[in-house]
């Protein structure tokens, strides 16, 4: 069956959507929620004080607390995205290596400065890696580097492809032939969220949806909040709703 995560703020700001979870206890909430709808794991960026993305320990310590303790036994990631430490690989990497509470998995982008070593480090202590890929360059990178992580993330909306649908494809593809056996979850990002999501289910592929990626029901109505859209997800790849 179709996995279906739920991505639960990335770095998008409360101006853009009321509902988005800038705190650890409004995280924790959501969490439980997108549950509720059907995810069945959790990708999230833990704040700092003023909003903003980070990787530092005391803010993921306090989300990675509020969430296990709200959703036991749920496999939960966190981004390492490179914009947490305004492109300072070294700063990042320092970050995660004084981590105390440990997510199951992290989003690592193959493109990013420090990929290897970060990879090499997170290995190290248990957790999982989900490679971002978001064009056939990173494919091939990827490929050559020859990591088998624990997923890949197809998020060609993310580079600003021309036709995200068209461009998953081809990644797709190219991962298959060289012999990546690791799962695809594929997503897109506002305006072509629905459409990328609809393919990917249709090539039997992994998918995630929350406010990090849109705001918007496939009408465009604006989405009520993360359980909504999660709802919604799981209707289009014919999921059936867990048990409460």
């Amino acid at each position: 069956m179709t996995l279906l995560q739920a991505c639960l703020n990335g770095n998008r700001p409360r101006s853009d959507h009321p509902a988005v979870p800038i705190t650890a206890a409004e995280l924790a909430r959501d969490a439980a929620s997108a549950l509720a709808a059907g995810a069945r794991e959790l990708h999230v960026h833990p704040r700092g004080p003023a909003g903003e993305d980070t990787v530092e320990p005391g803010p993921v310590a306090d989300a990675v607390r509020a969430i296990r303790a709200a959703c036991p036994g749920t496999p939960l990631g966190l981004t390492t995205g490179l914009w947490t430490t305004a492109g300072d690989a070294e700063r990042r990497h320092a970050f995660v290596a004084a981590w105390e509470n440990l997510p199951d998995y992290v989003s690592a982008n193959v493109v990013e400065t420090g990929f290897v070593e970060l990879c090499e480090l997170v290995t190290a202590r248990g957790v999982g890696i989900e490679v971002g890929v978001w064009d056939l360059e990173g494919a091939e990178a990827l490929i050559e580097i020859g990591i088998q992580p624990l997923r890949v993330l197809v998020e060609t909306s993310d580079a600003w492809s021309a036709d995200p649908v068209a461009a998953a494809a081809e990644i797709d593809a190219r991962l298959v032939e060289a012999g990546v056996g690791a799962p695809q979850l594929h997503h897109g990002a506002n305006d072509d969220t629905w459409r990328v999501l609809d393919a990917a289910v249709a090539r039997g592929r992994d998918i995630r949806i929350g406010l990090e990626d849109t705001i918007a029901m496939p009408d465009g109505a604006p989405a009520r909040d993360n359980a909504a859209l999660v709802g919604e997800a799981l209707r289009r790849i014919g999921g059936v709703k867990p048990r409460p």
